[in-house]
C-alpha cells in the first residue's frame, strides 16, 4: 500500500460547446471519411484548461469508466485494428488529445511485439501532442514533439524496411508534418492521415 495520499477528483471548467477550439464534429464537411463510423466520438474535445479532464475530473466524460485493453493486431492487419483506425478518425478531426490516448493504449499493447508498429504509434502520439501544443501556443514544446515524432516515424520506416507502414506513407507524412506543424499556428487544419 502506498503512503501517497489519494487525490480526490476535481471538477473541471464548464464546457462551452460553441468554442471553436473544441474540434470539428465527426460529420464535418470536407474531411476524410470515418474509418470506423460506428465508434462514437466523446461529447467534447479535451483541451487543457478549457474543458474538464475526461478521466480525472468529476465532470469528465470518462470519469470512473473502465477502459478495456485493446487487442494486439499485427502491423499487416492494420485494417482490422479498430483502435488504430479510431485514432486516425480522431486525429483527422482535430481531436488531438483523444487520438493520443487511443494510440497510447495500443502502443502499450504493441510494446515488445512489433518494433516498427511501436515506433509508428509513438510518432503518431507525438504528432497529436505537437498539434495540440501548437493550438495552445506552447511552441517550444511543439518543436520538441515534432522533432521526436519525425525521428520515431523515420525509425518505423527503417524497422519495417518499407516507406509505408500501417497504410501510411511515412516520407510523405514526415514532409506534411514539417509543413503544417513546423511553425506556430492558432489552429491546425488540413492535416489528415490517409492510410491506404
Amino acid at each position: 500500500m502506498s503512503d501517497v495520499p489519494r487525490q480526490e477528483p476535481r471538477p473541471g471548467p464548464p464546457v462551452d460547446a460553441t468554442d471553436p477550439t473544441l474540434g470539428r464534429p465527426p460529420d464535418a464537411p470536407g474531411l476524410p471519411p470515418l474509418l470506423v463510423p460506428d465508434v462514437p466520438f466523446p461529447p467534447y474535445r479535451f483541451v487543457p484548461g478549457r474543458a474538464p479532464h475526461p478521466f480525472a475530473h468529476t465532470g469528465g466524460w470518462g470519469f470512473g469508466a473502465s477502459r478495456p485493453v485493446p487487442p494486439f493486431v499485427a502491423r499487416d492487419g492494420w485494417r482490422d485494428s479498430r483502435n488504430y483506425l479510431a485514432g486516425v478518425d480522431l486525429f483527422n478531426r482535430g481531436w488531438w488529445w483523444e487520438a493520443h490516448e487511443v494510440w497510447e493504449e495500443l502502443w502499450h499493447v504493441v510494446e515488445g511485439k512489433d518494433a516498427a508498429q511501436h515506433d509508428l504509434l509513438k510518432g503518431l502520439i507525438q504528432l497529436a501532442a505537437c498539434a495540440l501544443n501548437r493550438e495552445r501556443g506552447s511552441d517550444a514544446a511543439a518543436e520538441r514533439l515534432l522533432a521526436s515524432a519525425q525521428e520515431f516515424l523515420r525509425r518505423a520506416e527503417e524497422g519495417a524496411g518499407a516507406p509505408r507502414v500501417m497504410g501510411l506513407d511515412l516520407p510523405a507524412l514526415r514532409a506534411a508534418a514539417h509543413e503544417v506543424l513546423g511553425a506556430p499556428c492558432p489552429r491546425v487544419d488540413a492535416f489528415h492521415l490517409l492510410p491506404e
